[in-house]
């Protein structure tokens, strides 16, 4: 445990140096966060970088849980690499499409162009709406042209292709999620509350957003075995997978509650199917 902190603007600039160690030829087309060298002892190593997203958890929960052995799949994480004990400072606006983005893009919100999940542009007068049904899968087309994504900087560490999984920032990803949906290819639906083998029954079904955010991560679980399992070629170089549990709980719940801990708990366990 590294007694450090960090920015979510300085998570693609430090892992993409576990793929190559030109840190110019990595670096993305604008970027405000930085490499925090102390971290990487062998730049390059990495044959393979997998990122993984809870959205909304709280980072002294998922410690305090891991600690007390309700989440053995992040101590085993942690007890094999490095984390950092102050966590990391989102951007503003603290909101997940834009935090998101930041991550991805190691940009803040006003040099990526996603301002929030929602906002008035201000050269029309009109607002625009990201985080709806209607316009998640087609939200990057407010990211600013040129600007790159980790996607784009893997590819040139190391030849091979990248996956995006259940994320909206998913420009210059070989597969993604939302690019499915886009050209109309959904996902094999998830299975019902019964059958999510992971899922904490009290909650996954009397709650509509609980039961919602289980299918979705258990979809991106079988949609990362599917990638990593297929023997026509190499894993992705980089895969990047986003749950959502954690985020409809945390918001509901509040961070120490009963459904939040249950969301850290299934989540860790979806973490163990990745680790397999």
């Amino acid at each position: 445990m590294a007694d450090i902190g960090c920015r979510l603007v300085d998570v693609a600039p430090t892992t993409l140096r576990l793929l190559g160690d030109d840190s110019e030829h990595l670096a993305l087309s604008h970027q405000d966060g930085s490499v925090i060298d102390a971290l990487i002892e062998q730049p390059g190593r990495a044959r393979h970088l997998v990122g993984l997203l809870w959205d909304g958890a709280n980072s002294n929960v998922i410690y305090d849980l891991a600690g007390r052995g309700e989440a053995p799949n992040v101590a085993r994480l942690i007890g094999e690499g490095t984390a950092l004990r102050y966590g990391a400072l989102a951007s503003l606006p603290t909101v997940t499409l834009a935090n998101h983005t930041a991550i991805l893009t190691a940009s803040h919100s006003g040099h990526h162009g996603i301002l929030h999940n929602a906002w008035v542009d201000r050269s029309t007068g009109e607002q625009v709406v990201t985080n709806s049904p209607a316009t998640w899968a087609t939200c990057m087309r407010w990211l600013n042209p040129g600007v790159e994504t980790m996607y784009h900087a893997a590819k040139r560490a190391r030849p091979g292709t990248t996956a995006s999984i259940n994320e909206p920032c998913d420009r210059g990803a070989d597969y993604s999620t939302f690019g499915l949906v886009r050209n109309g290819k959904l996902p094999p639906l998830a299975p019902g509350p019964d059958d999510l083998p992971d899922s904490t029954a009290r909650f996954v079904r009397p709650s509509k957003d609980y039961r919602w955010a289980s299918r979705t991560d258990h979809t991106a679980v079988e949609q990362f075995h599917r990638l990593w399992n297929d023997r026509s070629g190499d894993p992705p170089v980089f895969t990047w997978v986003n749950f959502t549990l954690t985020d409809s709980a945390f918001h509901k719940g509040g961070p120490y509650s009963d459904m939040a801990v249950s969301a850290v708990r299934d989540s860790d366990a979806w973490l163990g199917r990745i680790l397999e």
